[in-house]
């Protein structure tokens, strides 16, 4: 992915309890594992306790974002929303400081 990306924070939120999302977990990696390969996905977890997850995305907008997680199993399911947040990073510990951009 070239320069003009911009970054997004997904806050997937569960719209069902944690054992009727559990059937598409594996699914949901899959295509996890997917954007990673792409590079579009950069950092991603469950929140504690399971009621959701946090994903850092870079894009080059928000309806290039929400296109791609229309295609993640929770959403195909209707399990999870997937809520997007644009942020411009700043600062960043010496292991991120590559996504901040510059050389």
């Amino acid at each position: 992915m070239g320069k003009g990306f911009r970054f997004f924070f997904v806050h997937v939120v569960y719209l069902r309890p944690f054992s009727e999302v559990e059937p598409f977990v594996v699914s949901h990696r899959e295509f996890l594992d997917q954007c990673l390969t792409l590079g579009t996905l950069l950092l991603s977890g469950p929140l504690i306790p399971r009621t959701g997850g946090l994903l850092l995305i870079r894009g080059t907008d928000k309806d290039e974002v929400a296109s791609l997680l229309a295609k993640d199993p929770y959403a195909k399911e209707g399990v999870a929303r997937h809520d997007i947040f644009e942020f411009q990073p700043i600062k960043a510990c010496p292991e991120l400081s590559g996504l901040l951009g510059g050389d």
